[in-house]
């Protein structure tokens, strides 16, 4: 199951209908507080985060990588931002795989299928 977080609900609703076709299984947050809600459901197998960095509330993508690594650190995290600048320094800081937005959500999928199919042979 991958969670789809991400504060454009055009985008979101796209994604995770894209993702659907693709066979996978997809929940879906609007911010990070969203998303923990759901992760920290019981039963709630989440194989991966797909999330925006820059999202309303108190909590930014970075700030979702940190919480999930300390968390759940078997949960892979791709983080998407349109700061070129800062991909490198995602993948740095907070250990989360980075994509440079905008992306198309081919690309997305086969990034999102990689990670997770690395995530299950480690």
């Amino acid at each position: 199951m991958v969670l789809v977080v991400e504060d454009e609900p055009l985008i979101l609703m796209a994604l995770a209908a894209h993702l659907d076709d693709k066979g996978f299984t997809v929940r879906e947050a609007c911010c990070a507080a969203d998303a923990i809600a759901i992760l920290e459901k019981p039963g709630c197998p989440i194989d991966l985060v797909f999330s925006d960095v820059r999202m309303p509330g108190a909590m930014d993508g970075f700030g979702l990588s940190r919480w999930i690594f300390e968390n759940r650190p078997n949960v892979p995290v791709i983080l998407a931002s349109g700061n070129v600048g800062q991909l490198s320094v995602l993948e740095n800081l907070c250990g989360a795989q980075a994509m440079a937005k905008p992306y198309s959500f081919d690309a997305a999928t086969e990034k999102i299928t990689l990670a997770i199919d690395s995530n299950r042979v480690n």
